[in-house]
């Protein structure tokens, strides 16, 4: 890229962050619309979705499919956050603190207008803090109780009846709460909010300093220090 194409923009995510970003987007969406498909199964939704899916043989083999591709990216991860220097760094920036709890207080104020705009605000906020650990606290819960039900007959040989009808109703609205969060909160809020489409960060890893993510000042210095691509 041109050097002078590159002045206004900072870099905002590395390459294998973006590729474990695009596996967990293949892996989630997957996973939704396979899920949904199973759930709403006796709506017309439900069934067109089946149809779409290639049947319902099809269906559950695509979600078990998903499940692995989540389970991967989820190791993947693991290791970059434990065993890099640059994820654990990450780890670092985004593990929440007690601060945190002024910053949500602080912008309430600021949305009701009672509280000007501040730009002293780390890399990550609050809100991009309780998206990141609902997705590691929500594959974790996803990931443990699909393995219940995928190994369903040996499960009910060490399970009562009862903990497989709570694990499939847990796992069905742990799956149902991820897509609301991720369609409704994340897609809006990171893509489509005014001022920040079209984002293409995602793809790029790099994001205008004219216009951060979600919060800036100090989340614009950090970010340019370690610029250097």
């Amino acid at each position: 890229m041109p050097q002078d194409a590159r002045a206004d923009t900072i870099r905002r995510l590395t390459l294998q962050q973006r590729l474990q970003h695009l596996c967990l987007i293949v892996a989630m969406l997957m996973l939704a619309l396979t899920g949904l498909a199973l759930s709403f199964s006796d709506t017309w939704l439900g069934t067109l979705l089946i149809r779409l899916e290639g049947g319902i043989e099809a269906r559950g083999k695509i979600h078990r499919l998903a499940a692995l591709l989540l389970g991967v990216v989820g190791v993947w991860h693991a290791w970059y956050v434990v065993l890099t220097e640059e994820g654990h760094r990450e780890l670092m920036a985004i593990k929440p603190r007690l601060a945190d709890l002024g910053e949500v207080v602080r912008s309430a104020k600021r949305s009701l207008g009672i509280e000007a705009f501040s730009c002293e605000v780390g890399k990550y906020s609050p809100s991009e803090k309780f998206q990141y650990w609902g997705v590691v606290i929500g594959t974790l819960v996803m990931s443990a109780t699909g393995a219940v039900l995928w190994f369903r007959v040996l499960s009910m040989a060490v399970l009562p009846k009862w903990a497989i009808d709570l694990t499939l109703v847990v796992h069905g609205a742990n799956g149902l709460l991820a897509f609301l969060v991720l369609v409704l909160w994340h897609l809006y809020n990171v893509h489509l909010a005014p001022g920040r489409f079209p984002n293409a960060t995602w793809l790029t890893g790099r994001s205008p300093v004219t216009r951060p993510p979600s919060n800036s000042g100090k989340k614009i210095q950090d970010a340019a220090a370690r610029s250097a691509d």
